[in-house]
């Protein structure tokens, strides 16, 4: 997936890619977002899950399509680059988690707003836990809590969310997040519910940056990189 403002600096990172469990599909945001929607999303609600009866199935479709719509312009209102959503129905509970990839541009160093990032309120029941870890030998933050309902944006039920947020190697204006999302079976401290939240740190551990369609490693050179047994 490109970033869409890519460094001038050969040494930082263009894009990423992720490895998403089967069944989940990525919707982009800044473009071919509806034919996306229309071929990924959309022409699947024909059939309906086993859940669904036939008598339910214009409801269902309904507020499918006015949930993805929903979550798509929250998404791009935010520096969405891509959404993520499961289509296929797991653990019995069809369309309950999501994840965004959002780019953040800033004037100046991104360093600052990581350290917003680490200091700002979040609506949160309980106490939000922060960690550091590294992803694609990049220094991350991750941040869980569990997020209220909102019924002013339409959210009416509360979810566990999880945050990560990493700066772009050699590139000091720009950081990417990875925002995650589930309501779980309706109780967001059960065992699915965690279950649901370490499928989505499992497929965070895929993260990997990419220059010119290639995996990159932080702090290489691109020649190293490109020749990487050449003396």
């Amino acid at each position: 997936m490109t970033l869409p403002k890519p460094s001038t600096d050969r040494s930082a990172p263009d894009g990423y890619r992720l490895i998403i469990p089967p069944g989940w599909v990525r919707l982009p945001l800044r473009r071919g977002t509806e034919q996306a929607l229309e071929d990924l999303v959309f022409s699947r609600l024909k059939q309906l899950p086993p859940e669904v009866s036939q008598d339910d199935g214009m409801k269902y479709r309904l507020t499918v399509r006015r949930t993805v719509t929903r979550q798509i312009t929250e998404a791009q209102g935010a520096g969405g680059l891509d959404l993520y959503l499961p289509l296929t129905t797991r653990y019995g509970v069809a369309l309950a988690a999501s994840f965004v990839v959002s780019e953040h541009v800033v004037e100046e160093s991104i360093l600052p707003a990581l350290e917003a990032f680490l200091a700002g309120p979040v609506p949160t029941r309980g106490r939000a836990r922060t960690s550091t870890q590294e992803l694609a030998g990049t220094r991350a933050v991750r941040r869980e809590h569990v997020h209220p309902a909102d019924p002013d944006h339409d959210v009416h039920v509360v979810t566990r969310r999880v945050e990560y947020a990493l700066p772009v190697p050699n590139d000091e204006r720009r950081m990417l997040s990875i925002v995650f999302s589930t309501p779980g079976d309706g109780d967001v401290s059960s065992a699915f519910t965690h279950a649901v939240t370490e499928l989505f740190d499992a497929t965070v551990t895929t993260f990997r940056w990419t220059r010119d369609g290639k995996d990159v490693l932080p702090g290489t050179p691109p020649s190293a990189q490109e020749h990487p047994h050449d003396d």
